[in-house]
């Protein structure tokens, strides 16, 4: 009975967290306000002293849409810099995302997680 009990018990609590909806950054004061260019070229020039200014900051970007990918399970959307070869500020959304377009002129308010050739962004919402 006690185990049958437990068993309930820690069914209501994995159904209850499995369902629980992703927190938005959306209302969240940002730890910093920066451009895609000024993000990346701290990274790209000292990624240490970047990760630890930044790394796990709320963090409030402005740039160009480079790319945008919807067709894995989060959507994704690239930020350009102009130091980097091939990408910039890779910003993973917890939602939905409409009406971004390349080119578009956007902001978003994330979570830095750090750099592996862009600098990672989660957790991440649309501000304008």
């Amino acid at each position: 009975m006690i185990l049958l009990a437990l068993f309930l018990i820690g069914g209501s609590i994995g159904y209850y967290l499995f369902n629980k909806k992703v927190a938005t950054l959306e209302d969240a004061k940002p730890d910093f306000v920066l451009n895609s260019d000024q993000l990346f070229d701290s990274f790209d020039q000292n990624e240490q002293e970047a990760q630890a200014k930044y790394g796990d900051k709320i963090i409030e970007v402005s740039g160009e849409v480079l790319r945008i990918n919807l067709k894995d399970s989060l959507p994704t959307v690239t930020l350009k810099a102009e130091n980097s070869m091939i990408g910039g500020v890779n910003c993973t959304f917890a939602n939905e995302l409409d009406q971004v377009e390349t080119g578009d002129l956007i902001t978003v308010r994330c979570q830095c997680q750090g750099y592996l050739m862009d600098v990672i962004l989660n957790n991440c919402t649309l501000i304008k």
